[in-house]
């Protein structure tokens, strides 16, 4: 059996939910489940989370509550916290879940920067994934992966921002932003 592998998809540019929705097909086209948990996305029925929630064998759990708040705003920072905290659970049983092929944590590193996950509590479980010879893959994806994930994972990219239409005032388009 195949090594598991870890990727992460990182950078201020568009586009690393979309390349980890792309290789989740492409598991799916080979017979694999696929668990995907978005981090700080709520429910916004973006056409890419409706085509894979189609599939059968594939599911798309949306654990975030939308926009983070400012630390401020100390309820709403802690029912995000509450939030981000469920949805590590979820992970974690859907990365012990041998029968799921492939867990894609969208938006992950925004929960681990705001110190909701820490590295205590989401580095052992990254590891010993890490360390599993199952042919298993886990896609983690977000701005500012922090250096201890990079250092576990096997393959990182930087997807980097030239150029943005919403920076020149284009409004987010269906088909384009969601």
């Amino acid at each position: 059996m195949d090594k598991n592998r870890i990727l992460i998809m990182t950078g201020s540019g568009k586009g690393k939910t979309t390349s980890a929705f792309g290789m989740a097909l492409r598991v799916w086209g080979h017979g694999g489940r696929v668990s995907v948990i978005q981090s700080i996305k709520h429910e916004s029925g973006s056409g890419e989370v409706e085509a894979l929630r189609s599939l059968p064998g594939c599911e798309v759990v949306c654990t975030g509550l939308g926009f983070t708040p400012r630390r401020n705003d100390e309820t709403a920072w802690r029912e995000h916290e509450s939030a981000a905290q469920q949805g590590w659970e979820l992970a974690c049983d859907k990365l012990r879940d041998m029968s799921v092929r492939l867990v894609v944590l969208d938006e992950v590193f925004y929960p681990i920067r705001y110190g909701w996950l820490t590295e205590e509590r989401v580095e052992p479980i990254l590891r010993r994934f890490a360390n599993e010879e199952a042919g298993r893959i886990l896609i983690m994806t977000g701005r500012n992966a922090p250096e201890w994930c990079i250092n576990l994972a096997d393959t990182v990219s930087s997807i980097q921002e030239i150029k943005h239409a919403l920076r020149q005032g284009i409004v987010a388009q269906e088909g384009v932003e969601y």
